[in-house]
């Protein structure tokens, strides 16, 4: 059972409602499952060079660097919409207190534009959709707005929005944020802290997606 001194950040709450069991083997049992290397390296530079450059720093040698698949992510993020804001933070690591329970995590970057506040997260997949990242898209919003609200940043939900990036289709999505919206993820994020607390039977949630879990041979229910 879980306690209100615990941690929660965006993957073990998502791990939790995605199936309580895979949340059980994989920060109450600890279950190691050894995976094969993902391909991560083109995210991970891409990251790391907007990251650099969003700080001031000059980036030309590094994107030089890169292979020309990468290059042309690189030229898609800087010549978007993002080179009219304001930059506020990049790679920025978050801690706040709701209810009692630590909440953490990281965003890309967050801009200032017109007097509203902008998270931004660039996706480098080519199959990105924004329907995989609901409980993503929940959680910067609900954090992030109580972050810049007790720093008077903002006042309103409306004053901030999110922005999925995708640099390989040179896309922009907008997710606007409403006072609606706040109530209905926090309360989201609160029940599913209550569940893991209360919880004394951590179920399968039992989905054809349960092949796809890498937990799948481990899990008891199956």
């Amino acid at each position: 059972m879980q306690n209100n001194t615990t941690t929660y950040t965006l993957a073990k709450l998502q791990t939790y409602d995605e199936c309580p069991q895979k949340y059980k083997l994989c920060y109450i049992d600890r279950v190691h499952i050894v995976e094969p290397i993902s391909q991560t390296k083109t995210g991970n530079n891409l990251h790391n060079i907007i990251n650099y450059y969003l700080k001031g720093n000059e980036v030309t040698k590094l994107v030089e660097a890169l292979p020309k698949a990468d290059k042309l992510l690189w030229y898609n993020f800087k010549n978007s919409d993002v080179k009219n804001y304001k930059v506020i933070e990049s790679e920025y690591p978050f801690n706040l207190k709701i209810d009692n329970y630590w909440l953490t995590g990281r965003i890309d970057a967050l801009f200032e534009f017109d007097e509203n506040y902008i998270i931004l997260d660039w996706k480098t997949g080519s199959s990105f959709k924004p329907e995989n990242v609901k409980f993503q898209t929940s959680f910067y919003l609900l954090c992030m707005y109580e972050i810049l609200r007790l720093k008077k940043l903002i006042k309103m939900p409306e004053e901030l929005s999110l922005q999925y990036l995708n640099l390989a289709a040179n896309s922009r999505i907008n997710i606007p944020f409403t006072q609606e919206l706040y109530m209905q993820y926090r309360k989201q994020l609160l029940d599913i802290i209550t569940n893991i607390n209360e919880n004394t039977n951590f179920y399968c949630n039992k989905t054809p997606a349960c092949k796809q879990c890498k937990y799948y041979r481990a899990c008891p229910y199956i």
